[in-house]
C-alpha cells in the first residue's frame, strides 16, 4: 500500500453518506490502494478545502464543479460521475386541475424555486423561465424555498416544500429535480393525477469527481481505475450503488462537460460564482 492516503471529500446531506464512504474506503484499502474520506457540511468547505490542496478529490455537484471550475482560473477537472449523473432534467410541476400546461400559462401566478444552491430546483429553473419569457419574467411571483443551504439541493426538502405548498393551494407551480417527479410517481407520494408536469428541460449534469490539475496523475488513474472496475454484482458495492443512485461509474468526457455549460452561464448572470464560506 502507498504511504500516503487519497483523500476524497464528500458532503454530508444524508447518514447514509458514511456508510457509502466506509465501503468505498474498504474497497480500495482491500485492493491494496490507500484512500480515506473527510465529511463536510456544506459544498462552500469542501471547496475551499480542495482549492487549498487539503483534499485530493471533492464528490461536488454541478454547482460545486463550475464554481471549482472557475475559481482554479480553470484548473480543475472532472475525472468521473455516476451514469445517473448524466442528461439530468429539471421539472415544472403544477395541480392537474389548474390549466397550468406551460410556461406562458404562469404569468400572474405564484411559482416555487427550491433552495438557492440547487442547480436542478432554484438556478436553472429561473434560467429556463428568463429564457422562455424575457422581461414578463416579472409577471410572476418567484418564492424561494432555502432550507438546507449549504448542501446544493442533495436533500431534496426544498422541493417536498415546493411539492407540498402545490399541493395546499399557496403555490400555482414550481420546479424540482427529475429524481424527486420519478420518487414522487414510483412511491405514490401524491395521489395519483394530482400534480402533472407541464415542463421537462433539456438534459444536463450533476454531479462528478472533481480535481485540481496539478494532482499527481497517478493518483487520478489509480482513482479512476479503482471505481471502474468495481463488480456492481458483488452485494456490499450493490448496496453502495444502491445508496449512491447509480448503476454503474463513467468517466467524464468533453462530451460531459458540455452538460455543465448552461449551468455556468446562468451562475455567473446570477452572481453565484463566488464560493462564500
Amino acid at each position: 500500500m502507498s504511504k500516503k492516503p487519497i483523500v476524497v471529500g464528500s458532503v454530508a446531506y444524508d447518514p447514509k453518506i458514511v456508510t457509502i464512504w466506509d465501503i468505498i474506503r474498504d474497497y480500495f484499502n482491500d485492493n491494496g490502494v490507500r484512500l480515506d474520506y473527510m465529511l463536510f457540511s456544506n459544498y462552500e468547505a469542501q471547496i475551499e478545502y480542495l482549492l487549498s490542496g487539503k483534499i485530493d478529490i471533492a464528490w461536488n455537484t454541478n454547482v460545486a464543479w463550475v464554481r471549482t471550475y472557475e475559481l482554479s482560473n480553470h484548473k480543475a477537472q472532472a475525472l468521473l460521475m455516476r451514469d445517473t449523473d448524466i442528461d439530468f432534467k429539471s421539472v415544472f410541476i403544477a395541480k392537474s386541475k389548474s390549466n397550468i400546461k406551460s410556461i406562458q400559462d404562469l404569468k400572474g401566478k405564484k411559482f416555487g424555486l427550491g433552495s438557492a444552491d440547487s442547480a436542478q430546483a432554484a438556478i436553472l429553473p429561473l434560467k429556463y423561465l428568463q429564457n422562455e419569457l424575457g422581461e414578463n419574467i416579472k409577471d410572476i411571483e418567484l418564492i424561494r424555498y432555502n432550507s438546507d443551504l449549504g448542501k446544493h439541493g442533495d436533500t431534496g426538502r426544498s422541493e417536498f416544500d415546493v411539492l407540498e405548498d402545490i399541493k395546499n393551494g399557496k403555490l400555482d407551480a414550481g420546479a424540482i429535480g427529475i429524481s424527486t417527479w420519478v420518487r414522487i410517481l414510483e412511491e405514490g407520494l401524491f395521489p395519483a393525477g394530482e400534480i402533472e408536469s407541464f415542463y421537462t428541460s433539456v438534459g444536463y449534469c450533476h454531479c462528478n469527481f472533481t480535481v485540481l490539475e496539478s494532482l499527481d496523475e497517478n493518483i487520478k488513474k489509480t482513482f479512476v481505475d479503482m471505481l471502474l472496475k468495481q463488480d456492481p454484482n458483488d452485494p456490499i458495492i450493490k448496496k453502495m450503488m444502491q445508496l449512491e443512485g447509480l448503476n454503474k461509474w463513467v468517466v467524464t468526457t468533453q462530451t460531459e462537460l458540455k452538460g455543465y455549460d448552461i449551468l455556468a452561464q446562468a451562475m455567473k448572470e446570477q452572481d453565484l460564482i463566488k464560493n462564500n464560506w
